[in-house]
């Protein structure tokens, strides 16, 4: 069978065309990311004359995994427009299966993810020419960053299985997202033992001391005021930070589908 007739990819596809038929999914994807990072560039970023590196690099990584993060919104709505439209019931009974309908939305999510991370790569890298250490770092950084976007899919799936309609479900992902990439210590430094418990901090700190500090996989993670004075060292590796990473990844994943499944039985 070829790719493009497989029932989940064509549902992708279609999924893709709507989304950028959308100005909104693409305005509050990547519009805001986008304005941040400017904005906040032109307000804190400052070159060190010993280093020649500009201080702002150090956030970036953060301004990515808000961009990311904002994955679960869209995730959201997506998944709860078709619950709301009684699609996923008539699909039930069709050849096309539920289970194609979850791939197919998974696809064509990271895929929109895939997109959003390279034009915030582009911004930051490339027209703001901020600091990394080398290409390889910087590919890792874009995969643990794909990797957070799954789980921000995940984490989707979960607030539409408790939304009745799209308002709802952008509603009730936005109050979940905004308060967590604060919180994780992402947007700005911040010293709790709650950062540990978000998602953000792990995708955000992992990128950060890979690409800008060159740290290896051995290397231990720092708390999430790292830049200041009061840096500490976990005693967490960076190797097991991407477990943590990849073990939240598939338990969202897991937990969005069965409770979205329950919820839309027929």
């Amino acid at each position: 069978m070829k790719v493009l007739e497989l029932k989940s990819v064509v549902i992708a596809l279609k999924n893709i065309k709507e989304k950028f038929r959308s100005w909104q999914a693409i305005f509050f994807g990547m519009g805001f990311p986008i304005m941040f990072t400017i904005i906040f560039y032109l307000m804190f970023h400052d070159v060190d004359p010993e280093t020649g590196i500009d201080v702002y690099s150090y956030s970036i990584p953060g301004m990515i995994t808000y961009a990311v993060c904002l994955g679960t919104t869209s995730a959201a709505i997506v998944f709860t427009r078709d619950k709301s439209t009684g699609i996923l019931e008539r699909l039930d009974t069709m050849p096309t299966g539920r289970k194609n309908i979850f791939l197919g939305t998974l696809i064509s999510e990271s895929i929109f993810l895939t997109f959003q991370i390279i034009v915030m790569f582009i911004l930051s890298y490339a027209i703001l020419g901020q600091y990394f250490v080398g290409y390889f770092e910087l590919l890792i950084g874009f995969l643990v960053s794909l990797l957070f976007g799954i789980l921000s899919v995940g984490i989707g799936i979960i607030i539409a299985s408790f939304s009745k309609n799209e308002e709802a479900a952008s509603g009730i992902a936005l109050t979940f997202v905004m308060p967590v990439i604060f919180a994780s210590g992402a947007m700005v430094p911040f010293e709790s033992q709650i950062v540990y418990f978000m998602p953000p901090y792990w995708a955000k700190q992992i990128f950060l001391q890979f690409t800008v500090l060159g740290d290896g996989l051995t290397s231990n993670l720092y708390s999430s005021s790292m830049i200041g004075y009061t840096a500490t060292e976990t005693s967490i590796p960076i190797w097991g930070g991407i477990l943590i990473l990849i073990a939240m990844t598939f338990l969202f994943i897991f937990i969005g589908i069965k409770l979205f499944q329950k919820k839309t039985k027929l």
